[in-house]
């Protein structure tokens, strides 16, 4: 069973939007790009609340994969 997890865990952190067409989506904390828009990736914190008992997904979603860049600054 807890492969199984470790297995489901790991597919789905890879299935969240890590990077758009503008750049790499960051973490809560990171500091912003000023020439980026920025928007939180919905699917990425509905993945991090489903999994939250697995530990692993919530801290990858939010420390690495929470707001992504949806379009530059003019």
């Amino acid at each position: 069973m807890k492969k199984f997890l470790l297995i489901l865990s790991l597919l789905l952190t890879i299935s969240c939007t890590t990077r758009t067409e503008f750049g790499e989506c960051i973490g809560a904390f990171d500091e912003k790009q000023p020439d980026l828009i920025y928007k939180m990736s919905y699917w990425n914190l509905a993945m991090g609340i489903i999994f939250i008992e697995t530990v692993v997904v919530p801290l990858v979603t939010v420390g690495d994969d929470l707001i992504c860049p949806i379009g530059k600054r003019k």
